[in-house]
This record gives structure tokens, sequence and C-alpha cells, in this order.
């Protein structure tokens, strides 16, 4: 029998789920610390990088988002990637909307476009990864 589905969920297979589930929690773990560090040390990352602290905080926050977004994937019971990889691409955009308004210093323009291009990918691997 072949059942369809219309409902355009990205879920894991059991042999996917594991290795889904440790990127996800490695993840999620990351992100809170990066957040949590974005907003404690926004000034000085902001001196780093040659950008304003304001949107270090900022920075710090969608950090926060996608670790809670990871959380909750983890969570369900069925792995449905799209809530934790949306939150990827909107942290990739974030890094380029950064680019544009800004002007970073060398390190900066480095680190803002390799966290865009990583967090891109993080997002099409966790649908790779969710697909099977």
């Amino acid at each position: 029998m072949t059942t369809t589905t219309y409902d355009d969920r990205t879920a894991a297979t059991p042999h996917a789920d594991g290795q889904l589930r440790r990127m996800l929690t490695g993840a999620a773990v990351f992100d809170g610390v990066m957040g949590v560090a974005c907003l404690a040390a926004a000034s000085e990352f902001g001196r780093w990088l040659a950008i304003g602290a304001e949107p270090v905080r900022v920075t710090g926050v969608v950090f926060l988002v996608a670790a809670l977004a990871g959380v909750i994937t983890l969570r369900r019971s069925r792995m449905d990637v799209r809530l934790i990889a949306g939150a990827n691409l909107i942290f990739a955009a974030w890094c380029l909307v950064m680019l544009a308004v800004d002007s970073p210093n060398a390190l900066g323009v480095v680190l803002l476009l390799g966290a865009a291009a990583t967090s891109a990918g993080t997002a099409a691997l966790e649908f790779r990864l969710a697909s099977g």
C-alpha cells in the first residue's frame, strides 16, 4: 500500500534520526552559548568586528531563537526540521544584512560571510538528513 502526504512535512527516517538528533543537540548548545556570549560581550565583539554593539545584541537574540528552535525540534516525537532549518536560514540572512548595512572590518566580513554560508549549509544538511 502506498500513502501520499500533502502537508509538506520533512521528517527524518529512523536511519538518519540519530545523526540528525546529535547534530541538533550540538547546534542548540552552541547557539545558546553564542547567544549568551553575544549579549554579555556585545561591546567587545562589536569592537573586534568593527560593528556596533546593537547588531551584536540582535545577533545574540537570533542565536537564542535558533537554540530554542533546536530544542523544540528535538522535543518533537517526529523530527520535522522546518523550524530549525528556517531559523538557520534567518540567521544566514541576518549575517548578510549586517554586511550590507554595517561596515565590518576584514575579520567581521570573513566571520559574517562564513556564518552565513555555514548556517545555510546546516539548513540544507538538516533537510537532507530529515529526508533520509
